[in-house]
């Protein structure tokens, strides 16, 4: 909004600069050709060249008045010079041909507005179009300067018309957004500048509908100088205004014109460049926020590398892979003392390992060796058992023959004769011989004697 303000006081200026250097060449166009005029008053038909020139040496004016005064000359009682260019075209100095009209109004120029006032007033001064409302032609606006006699007497008067809508097309190039609009306006609400088109087309701004337009141009008509918002078909403008201001000038009259200049500027295109800036930098803000996404992924990526390895290599680790080797550390940060420290871990794992997977093959070697013994210890046993068994039933026979001849002899008495006792002691001696010779047999033999014993046993 402050930069629309700016915007538009600086175009309000320019504007306002624009529309005074037309007007200020159309005054000086006039007072150059009447500098001329002076020495050859007395001749009428050099007014005709002096009125065209008027118009072909100024681009912006479209059509030219001498008037004399009534009487002034004795051929030609009321003497009047009226020409304009045939066609008004929306740029200056075009190519129309120049003509002349007899006839200006259905009333006699001495009787009309622009010729009373300049008469009366004897100095130069703009004309509104409101105040000569007869004519029938494209509303302009008109410079109306006294021509003095060597008394400084007014003894006729030079008008310049310059077209609305040649000002308006000139002043509306330079407006400052595609739907601004610029406008000038009298003190009695009567516009000396309006935009084509379907803006502003009544010449009279009261005709205007709308409370907020009607305060603006009152504040116009006013004089004042400040900004409002208007509602214009249906959209909303910023009408910044300000009296219009001649520029001084040596010899320039009619300073203070009572104009007032403004300018409507749309509120969309207060904030068109403000929203393209917008979604420009919301677009922007947006494909920096995806770069540095990609950028901090990229980063993170590389950053944590090192930790996806190291995780790779702790999975290798626990299925009992240890002979691979990470790439060589060249890192300096915690990544790198962590791969660091996995690698010790590594080696020593390694090494206890090997050291457990060494000591598990020799308890597998000193297992066989038990498992040997003790096979061997129960195929001993099995022998001894299997020995012991036989050797016991070879002493139940000497046994049995022993408890026989025991049972004998305690059946014996006094008639049994002394040769039976002894057969029967001797066959006890020779059995008690017989398993005590077996017992030391036993006492005697080793566990190989054993086992062969037995095997040539079995």
């Amino acid at each position: 909004m402050e930069d629309a303000e700016k915007r538009s006081e600086n175009t309000l200026q320019g504007t306002s600069e624009n529309i005074d250097n037309i007007l200020l060449s159309v005054e000086e166009t006039a007072g150059n050709i009447l500098f001329n005029m002076v020495c050859y008053l007395n001749q009428p038909e050099r007014m005709y060249t002096y009125c065209q020139q008027l118009i072909e040496s100024n681009p912006y004016v479209t059509g030219c008045v001498i008037a004399m005064q009534p009487g002034y000359y004795k051929e030609a009682p009321y003497f009047m010079v009226y020409m304009h260019r045939l066609e008004t075209s929306d740029q200056p100095g075009s190519d129309s041909p120049i003509v002349r009209d007899n006839r200006l109004t259905t009333r006699p120029y001495y009787e009309q507005a622009w010729w009373r006032k300049t008469h009366h007033e004897r100095c130069a001064t703009w004309m509104n179009p409101q105040e000569d409302s007869e004519t029938d032609e494209e509303p302009f606006i008109s410079y109306c300067m006294p021509i003095p006699d060597a008394k400084m007497k007014p003894i006729g008067v030079i008008r310049m018309d310059v077209s609305m809508g040649l000002l308006s097309n000139i002043v509306a190039a330079a407006k400052p957004s595609t739907h601004s609009f610029c406008a000038v306006l009298d003190k009695d609400g009567s516009f000396i500048v309006h935009p084509n088109g379907s803006h502003l087309i009544p010449h009279t701004a009261d005709k205007l509908h709308g409370e907020s337009l009607k305060k603006v141009v009152d504040d116009m008509k006013s004089g004042n100088s400040s900004h409002n918002i208007i509602d214009f078909n249906g959209n909303s403008y910023y009408a910044f205004y300000k009296p219009f201001m001649h520029a001084k000038a040596p010899y320039r009259t009619n300073v203070n014109s009572g104009w007032s200049i403004g300018i409507a500027y749309s509120v969309d295109d207060i904030y068109n460049e403000y929203n393209s800036v917008f979604k420009m930098a919301m677009t922007l803000g947006f494909m920096g926020l995806v770069l540095m996404f990609v950028f901090a992924l990229i980063i993170l990526r590389h950053q944590l590398k090192p930790l996806s390895a190291l995780s790779n290599q702790a999975k290798r680790i626990a299925l009992g892979h240890y002979d691979h080797q990470l790439p060589k550390n060249k890192r300096h940060d915690e990544v790198g003392r962590l791969q660091n420290g996995v690698e010790r871990m590594q080696l020593a794992l390694a090494k206890q390992i090997g050291e457990l997977e060494q000591n598990t093959n020799t308890l597998h070697e000193r297992n066989k060796v038990l498992h040997k013994a003790y096979n061997q210890a129960r195929k001993a046993e099995f022998l001894k058992v299997a020995f012991l068994h036989n050797v016991t039933n070879q002493m139940i026979k000497p046994a049995q023959d022993i408890d026989n001849y025991v049972e004998k002899l305690k059946l014996m008495d006094g008639n049994t004769d002394k040769q039976t006792a002894a057969i029967l002691a001797e066959g006890i001696q020779e059995n008690g011989n017989s398993i005590t010779k077996t017992l030391n047999h036993i006492l005697n033999l080793s566990e190989e004697d054993m086992r062969k014993e037995v095997e040539s046993h079995e």
